[in-house]
């Protein structure tokens, strides 16, 4: 079986609904019955489990965990609240709330989809309660969601440090500009159209009592991300450690200070976050045994030949790097399209400057904008799913976003020092 024909196989197994971890052991299974060496199929169980055994891994279930107890208690009211007191008073300043909730939630549930299950109708309803049409409130939420995977402590930047061996502390930091930058553009573009629409003003009164409250609130779920980042840059805390930490603070939070969760919402969120840890786990070790196929066949070496024309031009190799992932998070979950070919674009990128952390963040940001990319992408789906909207209306609405992140993007690769100022400052190389 050719390379050509896995890929071929394993596009049409996930376009037509087959779980894509179930999708890459069949396809390993297949490749290895049929070679010149078929006993090498007793080696996929091997692989799956080397494909996980690897220790920053352990953080991802801990995060998922503490991000689902935080979401549980309330907490993304909170925080709509508190941005509400700060930037609710300008012209579009729902849309705007919008855009700073989600950057302060963010570093609460670290993925997009989490996100829009949290904020999502939240955000929307008082949106169009304020008089904002329903598909541009749909289109705020769905762009501004993306930043939950960039902003740490992020899943998504975790695995990529695991499978790059890349300093989780120096990713983190690293994300931190592009991440905010993000937000900021989202803003850019609600500033253009609140002025060109007219979109309306909060004006609810702001008394000096109730930002009093409203900061207090927020103070607890904002203190968290300060809390697993200064420890891990800091050296007092492993991820793994920092991830235990975050799920024992989420917990005291819910429990003792908001008293918003039961024992039996906490068996529920258990047996939630145990399922989603177990299926991103197993996704992760099946697609080690995809990328034991693309060594046995060379695709670092085919896509390096691929590269070789325009190696000496960094813009177009850092355009066609931007395009090829941008597509691959259309179609594919971000994880896999990280694991499966971010080693083998690594080489090239290195070979016309850029760094790991650089181009670290740049894939994760590439996956991450095509899940709101058409025409096929998580985050739309989710979000018409969430309120009943037409999917034409909502891509209308989410080009301009989706446009300014293009330039984000390209902005990222060419500009080093976005992605390494924070960490070099912290002494991280």
């Amino acid at each position: 079986m050719s390379l050509e024909i896995v890929l071929v196989l394993f596009c049409g197994m996930v376009l037509v609904g087959v779980p894509i971890g179930f999708a890459m052991v069949s396809i390993s299974a297949g490749y290895f019955l049929m070679g010149p060496i078929p006993t090498f199929i007793n080696l996929i169980p091997q692989k799956l489990f080397e494909g996980i055994d690897v220790i920053v891994l352990t953080a991802i279930p801990f995060f998922l965990l503490a991000g689902e107890l935080m979401n549980r208690s309330g907490m993304a009211k909170r925080l709509m609240h508190f941005a509400n007191l700060i930037v609710g008073r300008v012209r579009g300043g729902f849309a705007y709330v919008n855009v700073l909730a989600s950057l302060l939630f963010s570093g609460l549930t670290g993925v997009a989809v989490g996100d829009i299950a949290a904020l999502g109708k939240v955000e929307i309803k008082a949106m169009e309660q304020a008089g904002y049409p329903r598909a541009f409130a749909a289109a705020v939420t769905a762009s501004s969601s993306l930043v939950g995977t960039i902003i740490p402590p992020s899943g998504l930047i975790i695995l990529y440090c695991a499978i790059m061996n890349v300093s989780v502390g120096a990713m983190f930091l690293a994300a931190l500009i592009p991440g905010v930058l993000m937000a900021v553009a989202d803003m850019i573009v609600i500033g253009i159209q609140a002025k060109k629409r007219g979109f309306p003003k909060s004006e609810v009164k702001r008394t000096l009592p109730e930002i009093v409250t409203g900061t207090k609130d927020a103070s607890l779920a904002l203190f968290m991300p300060f809390l697993l980042i200064g420890g891990i840059v800091g050296g007092i805390m492993t991820p793994t450690e920092a991830a235990a930490v975050s799920v024992l603070y989420a917990l005291g939070i819910s429990l003792f200070v908001y008293r918003a969760l039961s024992l039996k919402e906490i068996y529920r969120i258990l047996v939630s976050s145990s399922y989603d840890a177990a299926r991103l786990l197993f996704m992760i070790g099946a697609a080690l045994t995809m990328t034991w196929i693309f060594a046995l066949e060379d695709l670092a070496g085919q896509v390096s030949m691929l590269f070789s024309h325009v190696e000496s031009s960094p813009l177009l190799t850092i355009l066609m790097i931007n395009a090829v992932f941008l597509i691959l998070g259309m179609f594919m979950d971000s994880s896999i399209a990280l694991i499966l070919f971010a080693p083998v674009v690594a080489p090239v990128a290195y070979g016309v400057g850029v760094s790991p952390t650089q181009l670290g963040i740049m894939l994760i940001i590439n996956v991450v904008v095509g899940l709101a990319t058409p025409p096929i992408g998580n985050v739309l789906f989710a979000i018409c799913g969430v309120v009943q909207l037409r999917f034409s209306d909502l891509v209308r609405e989410l080009f301009p976003f989706i446009a300014i992140k293009f330039v984000l993007l390209l902005l990222i690769g060419m500009i080093p020092f976005l992605t390494t100022a924070i960490p070099s400052y912290f002494g991280f190389s």
